[in-house]
């Protein structure tokens, strides 16, 4: 039994004589429509009071969400469009804020060297709702949203499937919007929504350039920049934490896919007014906080609400993508005044940065500091006496220090007390000579 028959089985309709067969494509439709048959006609005895209430009392979603129905040649769709001002204010800045790009901090974060020649307009913010959160062929995305800098304003366009037999319409909209332009920017969308979306332009057969475009997702270089002070790098938690955008009775991820099952049952515009401000917030956010990653990045001033273990974050990202110019104007941040309010952890991290570039004083300033807090401390020790033994060439003082760890050092390891008495010896060796 094929699918076609197992569908007629579940409608009630009654099976007819075979039929000559057609095309894919058109059993593709047919497979569609029946879908949807079978939940528009599912039994109801189960509804519940306030399913009830939207059958009786609906209202249409263009009542409630600014947009309207749009068609092309592959039939239709409810596309929502906005326009956001530049003087609006999203979390701790106005959007105007994030229109100018720094491009070589963006192709830095996305490490894709072809973003630095192209211009922030050139960007478009994609997000996406779906039908399920694990993704596979079966997954669809049914509200798509897209974001772009154009005029001094930020645009928005929403892309709603209102069922499973507009998706082709809709997806045919989003590749026409992408060949406008030059490269993404999406929140966990080479792992997620770029594949999926991918994978659906296939089964529609519909060509698509979406994945061939320089992507920067900003999942990756917000979990290496800001993770190490976040409960979660998720996108949620990045609004609150980092960017001071509160949302008010947002709707959970999970609860999604089923809210879009309702309204295709319901029709009821209230049942996806929420996905729609959720999915709006997302693609806001994406333009947001790629403009917050990009000012920390190049570093041009100290700015609020960046805690400064962020800019060491950024300078050890800087040093993997080999950009020791950026590494060093994040370093020359780091007076006195900074170096004193920054944690231990963060004061180790600088000195090694410090290391790495040849700042070697500056970084065995820190050392010395570090120690007189610490005494007991291994790798610091290491360090500072490295550096008296083979830069100062102090081999008394580098003496002293490690004789000094290995008299208090209750907490050192046995092999950490052995590096210490071979450093020992080797100083005494050389004072020795010195004599």
């Amino acid at each position: 039994m094929n699918s076609l028959e197992k569908l007629k089985r579940l409608t009630g309709e009654k099976t007819k004589a075979p039929e000559k067969p057609s095309s894919k494509q058109v059993q593709i439709d047919e497979l569609r429509r029946r879908i949807d048959t079978v939940i528009s006609r599912r039994p109801d005895r189960h509804q519940s009071a306030s399913e009830k209430k939207f059958d009786a009392d609906q209202i249409n979603l263009s009542e409630i969400v600014p947009g309207e129905e749009t068609e092309n040649d592959h039939g239709r769709f409810f596309l929502a469009s906005e326009v956001v001002r530049g003087s609006s204010r999203h979390g701790h800045r106005n959007i105007r804020e994030t229109f100018g790009l720094d491009m070589k901090a963006a192709a830095l974060l996305a490490n894709e060297p072809s973003i630095a020649y192209l211009n922030s307009s050139d960007a478009l913010f994609l997000d996406t709702e779906t039908t399920g959160l694990a993704g596979g062929t079966g997954t669809m995305a049914f509200l798509i949203g897209l974001g772009w800098f154009e005029d001094g304003q930020f645009h928005i366009r929403q892309i709603l499937a209102r069922d499973f037999g507009e998706e082709k319409a809709a997806l045919a909209y989003l590749g026409e919007i992408a060949s406008q332009k030059k490269f993404l920017v999406t929140f966990n969308g080479k792992a997620f929504d770029v594949n999926l979306l991918t994978t659906r332009f296939i089964l529609n057969r519909l060509r698509s350039d979406l994945s061939s475009l320089p992507h920067l997702d900003l999942l990756h270089p917000s979990r290496r920049i800001l993770g190490h002070r976040l409960e979660n790098s998720r996108l949620a938690t990045l609004e609150a934490e980092v960017l001071g955008v509160e949302r008010e009775d947002d709707i959970p991820g999970w609860e999604i896919p089923q809210r879009y099952f309702d309204w295709l049952r319901h029709r009821d515009g209230r049942l996806l007014a929420s996905i729609f401000k959720h999915n709006r917030l997302d693609v806001i956010s994406m333009a947001s906080l790629t403009a917050h990653l990009t000012e920390i990045l190049t570093a041009q001033e100290l700015m609020q609400n960046v805690h400064a273990a962020d800019y060491l974050a950024a300078a050890r990202l800087l040093l993997k993508r080999r950009d020791a110019c950026g590494v060093e104007n994040i370093l020359n941040m780091f007076d006195d005044r900074r170096r004193n309010e920054i944690s231990i952890v963060s004061k180790k991290e600088l000195s090694f940065l410090y290391k790495r570039n040849g700042r070697w004083r500056e970084a065995a300033q820190i050392w010395q500091e570090l120690v007189n807090a610490m005494p007991a401390d291994y790798s610091t020790i290491s360090e500072l006496a490295k550096w008296l033994e083979h830069h100062a060439r102090d081999y008394l003082q580098a003496k002293i220090l490690v004789q000094k760890a290995l008299n208090q050092g209750d907490t050192l390891s046995e092999k950490e007390k052995e590096s210490l008495l071979h450093r020992l010896r080797r100083l005494n060796d050389k004072l020795k000579t010195a004599r």
